[in-house]
């Protein structure tokens, strides 16, 4: 069947072989050996892994090479240059980025790789500090038989703790401006339809970026690109899955922290709640997400600078302004 007829049919790429991993990375070397070592280990697993290296300033690259010769694995490197033209023909293709851009650029620059090769029916965007289930491919591709017209699909995914839910499925709220997870795994592991599809792990079909493109960059470096692209997908006419039954982990917090963010980190937060707004919606929900981040966050900056943290409380105001009223950087 070739690719035309697929897209009109809407049959699901029921093959995980055939579909390939794009991770997008920063540092942490850790957190990209243990990723790539559950890819390995998983059945059924995709034949193609990319991993865009978004110029870490640390020894991630060095170390992944080092693995990979260690453990017998294919593969090979090249610059962000040639990913745009290259194809990848090993199980593990580097793309070291000669200067940071963030995550959006990143899954798009892994993407193009990707799809350069015809057999590919998708690609699995994968967080480098999160890690798949020895039957995850198996779970996935078991999950999505049946559904057609597939555009995004994800799993379960665990905090590190293996315990903790962190994602059981989701949606975007307008009224706060922000992509709610779901906490409770369903009492029965059906697949079900989603709103959102957190880009933690979310396989994307190749018929969903013919319709609907790539990533959007204008959220780079971080935040909310994931709840403007399922968004922009189901727009297209594609169904968003969630499937319980295919378990991931996620070091939650790892690279932009948790508990305590920093002032750089809020601002992008902030700025892309406003962005996803100004994007998606129109009319009354508009209006209530704008007044939530309106009245909201210039209290909770008033809040941080009471606490002793003015940098924090700046960011939170700084953000709101140019979430709502700055120019979009990219599209």
């Amino acid at each position: 069947m070739t690719r035309e007829s697929t897209a009109r049919s809407g049959s699901a790429p029921a093959d995980p072989r055939r579909w390939a991993v794009v991770i997008p990375s920063f540092n942490h070397g850790d957190d990209v050996i243990t990723c790539l070592a559950s890819l390995r280990d998983a059945v059924n697993a995709p034949e193609t892994v990319i991993l865009v290296d978004d110029a870490s300033t640390d020894d991630s690259l060095a170390r992944v090479r080092a693995w990979a010769d260690a453990h017998s694995v294919t593969h090979a490197t090249m610059d962000d240059a040639a990913a745009e033209t290259a194809q990848a023909n090993t199980w593990l293709t580097v793309v070291a980025s000669r200067a940071n851009a963030g995550f959006s650029v990143s899954c798009n620059r892994g993407i193009r790789l990707a799809l350069r090769r015809p057999d590919v029916s998708a690609v699995l965007l994968l967080n480098n500090d999160a890690a798949v289930s020895s039957s995850y491919f198996v779970d996935l591709a078991e999950g999505i038989k049946g559904h057609e017209r597939l555009g995004l699909v994800t799993g379960t995914i665990y905090e590190w703790d293996r315990e903790t839910v962190w994602y059981a499925g989701g949606r975007f709220n307008p009224l706060r401006a922000v992509a709610e997870h779901r906490l409770r795994i369903p009492n029965t592991p059906a697949p079900r339809p989603t709103q959102f599809v957190c880009g933690c792990t979310m396989l994307i079909t190749r018929d969903a970026v013919d319709a609907a493109g790539l990533i959007p960059e204008c959220y780079s470096p971080c935040y909310c690109e994931d709840a403007d692209y399922s968004i922009a997908v189901a727009r297209a006419g594609f169904e968003l899955l969630y499937v319980p039954a295919a378990v991931a982990y996620h070091h939650v917090g790892r690279s932009l922290g948790r508990a305590r963010q920093s002032p750089q980190v809020i601002y992008w937060a902030t700025r892309n709640r406003g962005y996803m707004l100004r994007r998606n919606y129109s009319g009354l929900e508009k209006a209530g997400g704008v007044l939530y981040l309106v009245v909201t966050k210039p209290l909770r900056a008033l809040w941080e600078v009471l606490h002793g943290r003015p940098k924090s409380g700046q960011a939170f105001l700084r953000g709101t302004i140019a979430g709502l009223a700055g120019p979009l950087e990219r599209d």
